[in-house]
Protein backbone atom coordinates (compact mmCIF):
# COMPACT_ATOMS: atom_id res chain seq x y z
CA UNK A 1 0.00 0.00 0.00
CA UNK A 2 1.57 3.24 -0.66
CA UNK A 3 1.24 7.14 0.77
CA UNK A 4 -1.95 7.68 -1.44
CA UNK A 5 -3.76 4.28 -0.55
CA UNK A 6 -2.97 5.07 2.97
CA UNK A 7 -4.74 8.24 2.76
CA UNK A 8 -7.68 7.51 1.12
CA UNK A 9 -8.01 3.93 3.89
CA UNK A 10 -7.70 6.66 7.04
CA UNK A 11 -10.41 8.43 5.34
CA UNK A 12 -12.63 5.51 4.80
CA UNK A 13 -11.97 4.92 8.49
CA UNK A 14 -12.83 7.81 9.98
CA UNK A 15 -9.51 8.69 11.01
CA UNK A 16 -9.02 11.91 9.10
CA UNK A 17 -11.95 13.65 6.90
CA UNK A 18 -11.98 15.00 3.80
CA UNK A 19 -10.54 18.14 4.55
CA UNK A 20 -7.66 16.75 6.40
CA UNK A 21 -7.06 14.01 3.41
CA UNK A 22 -6.74 16.66 0.16
CA UNK A 23 -4.57 18.40 2.22
CA UNK A 24 -2.26 15.61 2.76
CA UNK A 25 -2.58 14.31 -0.78
CA UNK A 26 -1.51 17.93 -1.56
CA UNK A 27 1.74 17.34 0.64
CA UNK A 28 2.48 14.47 -0.79
CA UNK A 29 2.31 15.47 -4.46
CA UNK A 30 4.85 19.16 -3.40
CA UNK A 31 6.70 16.70 -1.60
CA UNK A 32 7.44 14.54 -5.09
CA UNK A 33 7.72 17.74 -6.69
CA UNK A 34 10.40 19.04 -3.62
CA UNK A 35 12.29 15.99 -4.16
CA UNK A 36 13.14 16.68 -7.44
CA UNK A 37 13.77 20.01 -6.96
CA UNK A 38 16.35 19.06 -4.28
CA UNK A 39 18.22 16.69 -6.49
CA UNK A 40 18.34 18.87 -9.56
CA UNK A 41 19.69 21.96 -7.83
CA UNK A 42 23.82 22.41 -7.24
CA UNK A 43 23.39 25.31 -5.72
CA UNK A 44 23.65 25.61 -1.72
CA UNK A 45 20.51 26.66 0.19
CA UNK A 46 22.73 29.94 1.68
CA UNK A 47 22.70 30.61 -1.98
CA UNK A 48 19.04 29.90 -3.11
CA UNK A 49 17.85 32.01 -0.10
CA UNK A 50 20.21 34.46 -0.51
CA UNK A 51 19.33 35.66 -3.72
CA UNK A 52 15.62 34.76 -3.63
CA UNK A 53 14.98 38.78 -3.05
CA UNK A 54 16.80 39.49 -5.52
CA UNK A 55 15.24 37.57 -7.90
CA UNK A 56 11.11 38.48 -7.20
CA UNK A 57 10.73 40.93 -9.99
CA UNK A 58 11.49 38.72 -12.49
CA UNK A 59 10.12 35.03 -10.62
CA UNK A 60 8.28 35.69 -7.45
CA UNK A 61 5.97 37.69 -8.88
CA UNK A 62 6.00 39.49 -4.80
CA UNK A 63 3.61 42.65 -5.40
CA UNK A 64 5.40 44.95 -3.03
CA UNK A 65 9.30 46.19 -2.90
CA UNK A 66 11.11 44.15 -0.68
CA UNK A 67 14.52 46.44 -0.45
CA UNK A 68 14.47 47.96 2.94
CA UNK A 69 11.82 45.59 4.69
CA UNK A 70 13.62 42.53 6.35
CA UNK A 71 11.77 39.36 6.49
CA UNK A 72 11.49 36.11 8.34
CA UNK A 73 10.81 33.67 5.62
CA UNK A 74 8.86 30.37 6.68
CA UNK A 75 9.39 27.16 5.38
CA UNK A 76 7.02 24.90 5.82
CA UNK A 77 5.76 21.04 4.86
CA UNK A 78 2.82 20.41 7.25
CA UNK A 79 1.58 22.29 10.45
CA UNK A 80 0.44 25.28 12.28
CA UNK A 81 2.10 28.69 12.15
CA UNK A 82 0.78 31.51 14.36
CA UNK A 83 2.63 35.16 13.48
CA UNK A 84 2.12 38.29 14.97
CA UNK A 85 3.81 41.45 16.02
CA UNK A 86 5.41 42.36 19.51
CA UNK A 87 6.47 46.22 19.64
CA UNK A 88 8.41 45.40 22.48
CA UNK A 89 11.08 43.41 20.06
CA UNK A 90 13.68 44.29 18.49
CA UNK A 91 14.31 41.15 16.44
CA UNK A 92 11.97 38.14 15.65
CA UNK A 93 11.41 35.51 18.37
CA UNK A 94 10.76 31.48 17.45
CA UNK A 95 9.07 29.00 19.76
CA UNK A 96 8.48 25.56 18.79
CA UNK A 97 10.91 22.29 17.03
CA UNK A 98 12.77 24.20 14.11
CA UNK A 99 15.99 25.56 12.47
CA UNK A 100 16.55 29.19 12.45
CA UNK A 101 19.40 30.95 10.38
CA UNK A 102 20.04 34.03 9.42
CA UNK A 103 20.75 35.21 5.63
CA UNK A 104 21.82 38.88 5.16
CA UNK A 105 19.26 40.61 6.75
CA UNK A 106 16.43 37.98 6.87
CA UNK A 107 15.98 34.88 9.00
CA UNK A 108 15.04 31.48 7.51
CA UNK A 109 12.79 29.45 9.35
CA UNK A 110 12.22 25.80 8.66
CA UNK A 111 9.79 23.17 11.29
CA UNK A 112 11.94 20.18 12.16
CA UNK A 113 10.06 17.39 10.45
CA UNK A 114 8.93 14.14 12.71
CA UNK A 115 11.03 11.34 12.43
CA UNK A 116 9.29 8.15 10.42
CA UNK A 117 7.82 7.98 7.55
CA UNK A 118 6.25 10.90 5.00
CA UNK A 119 2.73 10.29 6.05
CA UNK A 120 2.91 9.73 9.89
CA UNK A 121 5.30 12.83 9.97
CA UNK A 122 2.79 14.98 8.04
CA UNK A 123 0.04 13.76 10.23
CA UNK A 124 1.83 14.04 13.54
CA UNK A 125 2.92 17.57 12.51
CA UNK A 126 -0.64 18.59 11.11
CA UNK A 127 -2.20 17.96 13.94
CA UNK A 128 0.22 18.54 16.84
CA UNK A 129 3.25 20.88 15.34
CA UNK A 130 3.01 24.43 15.92
CA UNK A 131 5.00 27.41 15.26
CA UNK A 132 4.76 30.61 17.42
CA UNK A 133 6.65 33.66 15.48
CA UNK A 134 6.50 37.30 17.46
CA UNK A 135 8.12 39.87 14.90
CA UNK A 136 9.01 43.61 15.48
CA UNK A 137 7.35 46.14 13.76
CA UNK A 138 7.71 46.91 10.28
CA UNK A 139 9.21 43.05 9.63
CA UNK A 140 7.45 41.35 6.65
CA UNK A 141 6.53 37.46 6.77
CA UNK A 142 7.02 35.29 3.26
CA UNK A 143 5.54 32.04 3.36
CA UNK A 144 6.28 28.57 1.45
CA UNK A 145 3.57 25.87 2.66
CA UNK A 146 2.37 22.42 1.46
CA UNK A 147 -0.24 22.12 3.97
CA UNK A 148 -1.29 23.84 7.31
CA UNK A 149 -2.91 26.54 9.50
CA UNK A 150 -1.80 29.84 9.09
CA UNK A 151 -2.84 32.77 11.53
CA UNK A 152 -1.09 36.34 10.41
CA UNK A 153 -1.41 39.87 13.19
CA UNK A 154 -0.75 42.90 12.46
CA UNK A 155 2.26 42.17 10.09
CA UNK A 156 3.33 44.59 7.93
CA UNK A 157 3.58 42.60 4.33
CA UNK A 158 2.69 39.08 4.17
CA UNK A 159 3.78 36.89 0.77
CA UNK A 160 4.27 33.63 -0.05
CA UNK A 161 2.07 30.44 -1.43
CA UNK A 162 0.40 27.63 0.08
CA UNK A 163 -1.04 24.82 -1.18
CA UNK A 164 -3.55 23.47 1.07
CA UNK A 165 -5.09 25.10 3.91
CA UNK A 166 -6.06 28.36 5.33
CA UNK A 167 -4.60 31.78 5.83
CA UNK A 168 -6.17 33.70 8.87
CA UNK A 169 -5.31 37.03 8.39
CA UNK A 170 -5.95 40.37 10.88
CA UNK A 171 -4.83 44.00 10.48
CA UNK A 172 -2.17 43.08 7.97
CA UNK A 173 -0.65 45.88 6.12
CA UNK A 174 0.11 44.58 2.68
CA UNK A 175 -0.16 41.00 0.99
CA UNK A 176 0.48 38.81 -2.08
CA UNK A 177 -0.74 35.50 -1.58
CA UNK A 178 -1.58 32.45 -3.68
CA UNK A 179 -3.78 29.40 -2.78
CA UNK A 180 -4.11 26.87 -4.51
CA UNK A 181 -6.83 24.74 -2.49
CA UNK A 182 -7.81 26.62 1.04
CA UNK A 183 -9.43 29.91 1.97
CA UNK A 184 -8.32 33.19 2.68
CA UNK A 185 -10.65 35.36 5.27
CA UNK A 186 -9.64 38.24 7.67
CA UNK A 187 -8.81 42.20 7.77
CA UNK A 188 -6.43 44.22 5.82
CA UNK A 189 -5.47 47.81 5.95
CA UNK A 190 -3.98 48.96 2.64
CA UNK A 191 -3.03 52.51 2.20
CA UNK A 192 -0.60 52.55 -0.91
CA UNK A 193 1.63 49.71 -3.15
CA UNK A 194 0.55 47.04 -4.76
CA UNK A 195 -1.25 43.79 -3.68
CA UNK A 196 -2.39 40.43 -4.66
CA UNK A 197 -4.44 37.52 -3.41
CA UNK A 198 -5.22 34.04 -5.97
CA UNK A 199 -6.98 30.94 -4.76
CA UNK A 200 -7.30 28.29 -7.24
CA UNK A 201 -10.28 26.28 -5.27
CA UNK A 202 -11.85 27.77 -1.85
CA UNK A 203 -12.83 31.05 -0.51
CA UNK A 204 -11.75 34.74 0.03
CA UNK A 205 -13.34 37.18 2.36
CA UNK A 206 -11.29 40.04 3.56
CA UNK A 207 -12.24 43.38 5.35
CA UNK A 208 -10.82 46.27 4.26
CA UNK A 209 -10.08 48.40 7.67
CA UNK A 210 -10.91 52.15 7.85
CA UNK A 211 -7.85 54.10 5.93
CA UNK A 212 -7.80 51.32 3.20
CA UNK A 213 -7.30 53.47 -0.22
CA UNK A 214 -6.34 51.41 -3.28
CA UNK A 215 -8.22 50.50 -6.76
CA UNK A 216 -9.77 47.48 -7.03
CA UNK A 217 -9.54 44.80 -9.45
CA UNK A 218 -11.58 41.36 -8.97
CA UNK A 219 -12.69 38.05 -10.40
CA UNK A 220 -14.40 35.12 -10.10
CA UNK A 221 -13.84 31.66 -12.39
CA UNK A 222 -16.64 29.92 -11.41
CA UNK A 223 -18.70 30.78 -7.77
CA UNK A 224 -20.08 34.17 -6.08
CA UNK A 225 -18.41 38.04 -5.97
CA UNK A 226 -18.84 40.53 -4.02
CA UNK A 227 -17.02 43.64 -3.89
CA UNK A 228 -18.02 47.47 -2.81
CA UNK A 229 -17.05 48.95 -6.06
CA UNK A 230 -13.53 49.30 -8.19
CA UNK A 231 -12.45 52.48 -5.99
CA UNK A 232 -11.90 52.32 -2.07
CA UNK A 233 -11.56 56.24 -1.26
CA UNK A 234 -8.50 58.00 -3.35
CA UNK A 235 -7.67 54.94 -4.84
CA UNK A 236 -3.64 55.33 -4.31
CA UNK A 237 -2.94 51.82 -4.21
CA UNK A 238 -4.05 48.55 -5.85
CA UNK A 239 -5.42 45.27 -5.07
CA UNK A 240 -5.72 42.47 -7.55
CA UNK A 241 -7.90 39.23 -6.39
CA UNK A 242 -8.92 36.39 -8.07
CA UNK A 243 -10.79 33.10 -7.18
CA UNK A 244 -10.82 30.46 -9.75
CA UNK A 245 -13.08 27.91 -8.39
CA UNK A 246 -15.07 29.55 -5.31
CA UNK A 247 -17.00 32.89 -3.46
CA UNK A 248 -14.50 35.64 -3.27
CA UNK A 249 -15.69 39.03 -1.14
CA UNK A 250 -14.56 42.16 -0.54
CA UNK A 251 -15.49 44.25 2.08
CA UNK A 252 -14.67 48.27 2.30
Amino acid sequence: MDERERIEALRREGKINDEEAQMLLEALEAADQLEGEVQSSAEPKGVEYGSLEGQAGAGGGWAYPSQERRWVKVNMLAGQLEVRVDPSLQEPRVWGKASVRQVGQDLVVEPQPVQGDFLGGVLKNFRAGELDVRLPPGWGLELDGKAGDIEIEGVAFVRGRLLAGDIELREVGGLDLDVKAGNIEGSALLREGSHRLRIEMGNAQVRLLPGSSLKLKAGVGLGNLETPGDRIADGVGTLEAYVRMGNLEIEG
